[in-house]
């Protein structure tokens, strides 16, 4: 795959042009809006809870709702949820998720105008997770895959309903995972072999999602799956999604970086950012992400380069020079205007280190006056033959580059790519000012147009600066927004799903709870989930995971082994800090200690 088969253009913001489907009367697909959406949270059982929380989704600003569908009472009551909102003069189309019941699927495509179904869940059943379970031939298997879909798309036919194949990272049937392991490859061929059985049925109203909790699987997972739909010739709509995001500022900044780092390069036709939270608060941080990504297709296209040093579909660290504690397999540093926790600090002339020492700034056209280490500020036009030249002679030198398009992201991504071309070695450090005075707004503009670049291995760091906001906040945003794309850790990393019918315990506020109590564990992964189907293979790359067992029974897991069965919830979180403790990585907290 060349670097540019994923996408239309990686000098311009460009959405690629996808199959159009209808989803009930809404277009999805092609050149339409991107459309944004959430889950409820509600038991799919109760139709009146159902219905209220679904008004609320569709209030904020929601084009599509989804809904659990686990067994077939809850796939039949979609029938009484479509016609409650219906009688209401509300005319929103309603997804039903179903994983492990082919029935229920089938049940709910008479009343749901978009049917959910992961590939991993619904051939290959429940998980054991048994990576020699490759006992069948392809064709066999394909064989099986068909005969599982053949009485869903006969249904799905007579009544117009969409179908979405959504594959998720840690989900992979036993089957795909003995051929691939969890892997971006793996969760693409379980896609592509769906995709081939409906096309084989002659159903083509289909949208796609596959996605993870890790934004670098996820990135170059998406990329690797355009890239065979493009080469295969039909381009079906994209749903974009951060699973098990989190909450609050580190679950916004986590989807926008993985979501953003898509959207640059025009991907997506509907996104859902996926917080523990009340599901209407879902939606306007993903329109806010839209219209923000949307409004660059008014930026001109930023010089091409050669993007042959480019790697979109899997992770590669840039080859870059160690200059002080910058680049090589350095961690990315993070940069500010006022001294704190970041590793330097910006004072107008130079950067100074956390041991008071200081290094000139220079713009590249002085680049001869360096004599020792120092900071050289470049834009894409600075770059010419002659600086290139002198830069590569270089290893005293660190890259601060500067963006001047209103599409950030591309002229970043170019500079580094040109450095690259030229033999430049040299760490780069991407200088990112913004003049947002709300935090949030920062917060997800910052992430969207600065995930890409360290999802992608490409940036050394970030020097970011806000005079409106408070240097805290700003430097803050740094450090989680690095952690957000597998960057650099500086805290423990909280995976937890946003709940839905199927989760029976207080979700949000135990994620609090185990936050507040656990945040400081520095590197630490913890899964905290509503239920299995979200529980040992969603928190695929968790330390740890505290999943729903049940009304308020909860089980502890040690990465995907189980350690501890349908606990009382008031037990769990203590019983899972003695396990921590137990392997030896708890530490107290300062304030604790």
């Amino acid at each position: 795959m060349k670097p540019s088969d994923f996408c239309d253009n990686l000098f311009k913001y460009q959405r690629v042009n996808t199959r159009k489907v209808l989803v009930g009367e809404l277009a999805l697909g092609g050149l339409e809006p991107i459309r944004v959406q959430s889950m409820t949270t509600t038991n799919t059982n109760d139709t009146a809870a159902s219905v209220e929380q679904s008004i609320r989704i569709i209030e904020a600003g929601g084009q599509i709702v989804r809904l659990t569908t686990q067994g077939r009472p809850e796939a039949q009551n979609m029938k009484e949820i479509s016609e409650g909102l219906r009688s209401r003069g509300y005319i929103t189309p309603l997804v039903a998720d179903v994983h492990y019941n082919p029935a229920a699927a089938e049940i709910a495509a008479q009343y749901a105008e978009k049917v959910r179904i992961n590939p991993g869940n619904y051939t290959g059943g429940a998980k054991r997770f048994d990576e020699t379970a490759d006992n069948m031939s392809q064709e066999e298997w394909m064989s099986l895959i068909k005969e599982k879909l053949t009485p869903l798309v006969k249904v799905c036919k007579e009544h117009e309903t969409t179908l979405r194949i959504g594959v998720n990272h840690g989900s992979l049937s036993d089957r795909i995972m003995a051929k691939y392991g969890d892997t971006p490859e793996g969760m693409v061929a379980s896609c592509m072999e769906y995709l081939e059985a409906l096309e084989s049925l002659d159903f083509y109203d289909i949208v796609i999602s596959i996605k993870a909790s890790n934004t670098r699987i996820m990135v170059h997972t998406v990329r690797q799956l355009m890239a065979a739909m493009k080469a295969k010739g039909t381009v079906y709509p994209l749903h974009l999604g951060v699973t098990e995001a989190g909450s609050d500022a580190e679950g916004r900044i986590k989807s926008a970086a993985g979501i953003g780092a898509l959207m640059i390069d025009g991907l997506g036709d509907t996104i859902r950012v996926s917080l523990t939270e009340a599901p209407e608060a879902e939606i306007p941080v993903a329109q806010a992400l839209v219209d923000y990504i949307s409004s660059k297709r008014e930026a001109p296209e930023v010089e091409n380069v050669d993007t042959s040093s480019y790697s979109p579909y899997t992770y590669e660290k840039r080859e870059s020079n160690q200059v002080l504690n910058i680049g090589g397999q350095a961690l990315p540093v993070v940069i500010t205007n006022t001294p704190g926790e970041a590793d330097y600090y910006f004072d107008g002339t130079g950067y100074v280190d956390k041991q008071g020492n200081h290094y000139p700034m220079l713009l590249v056209s002085h680049i001869d006056e360096c004599q020792e280490t120092c900071f050289v500020v470049a834009s894409l036009s600075d770059l010419t033959q002659e600086t290139l030249g002198k830069l590569a002679k270089r290893d005293n030198v660190v890259v601060v580059a500067s963006a001047n398009s209103e599409n950030q992201t591309v002229e970043y991504r170019a500079v580094i790519l040109k450095l690259n071309n030229a033999g430049v070695k040299a760490p780069v450090v991407l200088w990112y000012t913004s003049q947002e005075a709300e935090l949030s707004d920062y917060q997800l503009k910052a992430s969207a147009d600065l995930g890409l670049l360290f999802i992608d291995g490409l940036a050394d760091g970030i020097m970011v600066s806000n005079e409106n906001l408070k240097a805290k906040d700003v430097e803050d945003t740094a450090f989680v927004l690095l952690q957000a794309a597998q960057a650099r850790f500086s805290k423990a990393e909280f995976i937890s799903c946003p709940g839905c019918g199927r989760t029976l315990y207080d979700l949000q506020s135990t994620v609090q709870r185990i936050k507040a109590r656990m945040g400081h564990l520095k590197g630490l992964k913890i899964g905290v989930m509503g239920c299995i189907v979200n529980g040992i293979g969603e928190m695929a790359d968790a330390h740890y995971g505290y999943v729903g067992a049940g009304y308020d029974k909860i089980s502890l897991y040690r990465g995907k082994q189980l350690v501890k069965k349908e606990l009382n919830q008031e037990e769990a979180l203590e019983q899972l800090i003695d396990i921590i403790k137990q392997d030896g990585l708890w530490i107290e907290a300062k304030n604790q200690a």
